[in-house]
C-alpha cells in the first residue's frame, strides 16, 4: 500500500473516530414527573457510565469490607442505605429521577429510589436484587419491596424503612416464608405489611434487569436486544429464579 494510501485511510479513521466519539446521545431526566431530554456526544454518556459503574464498585467495597456472608452483606447495606438516604423530597426541592448514583450523591430519594440503590448496591456486592410492587388481594393498594436472593432464597426488606422480617427458624424470612405465613410479625408489622404478604408471590417484577443495566458488559447485552426486539418476561423471569 502506497504511503499517500496509508496517509488517507488513516485520515478516514480519525473522522470516524471522531464523529462515533461525539456522536449526539439521548439523555433524559424526570423532574417532577415530567421527562426532560437532551443530547449529549457519546463520549460523555460513555465516560459517565464507566464512572458510575466504578463508583459502585468503590462505595460497595467500603461499605461490604471483606465481609464474605451474605446476609450480612446485605444488612450492611440496608443500614448503609438507612443512614445516608434520607426517604422523601425535602420541601422546596423538585423530585429528581435520573442515574441512582445521583440520589447517593444528594442523599434523598422517594420510595422507589430508595429500593432501587439498595438493590443495585446488593447487586455490585455480587446478590441478585430486584424491588416490587406487591399488592393487596384487590389490587387496590400496594407497597413497594426489595429482593435479594441469599443461598437461592429471595430475602423480603422494605429499604425504605430499614425493614425485614424474620421467620420462626430465627432466619431473614423470604418470600416463601411471608407467603406461606411462616413469619414473626407483630401487630404493627400486620397492619403495615400483612395484606401485601399474603400476596407476594403475584408481585410483579417491576425492574427484572434495573441493577444490571449498571454494568457495563451486561448493559451492552440490554441493549442489543433491545435494539433486536428481543422480549423480557420480566415475570416469567422473576417466578423462574424463584424455583431455582
Amino acid at each position: 500500500m502506497s504511503r499517500k494510501r496509508v496517509l488517507l485511510v488513516a485520515a478516514l479513521a480519525v473522522i470516524v473516530a471522531v464523529t462515533a466519539w461525539n456522536y449526539p446521545m439521548t439523555y433524559r431526566i424526570g423532574v417532577d414527573g415530567k421527562v426532560c431530554e437532551k443530547k449529549i456526544p457519546f463520549y460523555a454518556k460513555a465516560c459517565g457510565f464507566l464512572y458510575r459503574d466504578w463508583a459502585y464498585k468503590d462505595l460497595v467495597s467500603g461499605i461490604i469490607g471483606r465481609e464474605e456472608d451474605e446476609t450480612r452483606k446485605a444488612l450492611a447495606i440496608l443500614d448503609w442505605t438507612d443512614i445516608n438516604i434520607m426517604r422523601g423530597i425535602p420541601s422546596g426541592l423538585k423530585t429528581m429521577d435520573d442515574h441512582p448514583l445521583n440520589i447517593i450523591i444528594r442523599q434523598y430519594g422517594a420510595v422507589d429510589q430508595i429500593e432501587d440503590v439498595f438493590t443495585i448496591l446488593c447487586s455490585y456486592a455480587g446478590m441478585e436484587a430486584g424491588w416490587d410492587k406487591c399488592y393487596n388481594a384487590d389490587r387496590s393498594k400496594n407497597v413497594i419491596l426489595s429482593f435479594v436472593k441469599v443461598s437461592g432464597r429471595w430475602l423480603v426488606f422494605d429499604a425504605s424503612q430499614n425493614k425485614y422480617f424474620m421467620n420462626v427458624e430465627g432466619e431473614i424470612a423470604s418470600v416463601d416464608d411471608c407467603a406461606g405465613g411462616n413469619v414473626i410479625m407483630s401487630n404493627e408489622d400486620v397492619a403495615s405489611y400483612g395484606e401485601y404478604l399474603k400476596n407476594i408471590k403475584g408481585a410483579y417484577r417491576e425492574y427484572s434487569t434495573r441493577p444490571d443495566q449498571q454494568k457495563p458488559f451486561r448493559r451492552v447485552i440490554f441493549e442489543l436486544k433491545k435494539r433486536l426486539n428481543i422480549k423480557w418476561n420480566k415475570q416469567t423471569l422473576w417466578k423462574k429464579k424463584r424455583k431455582k
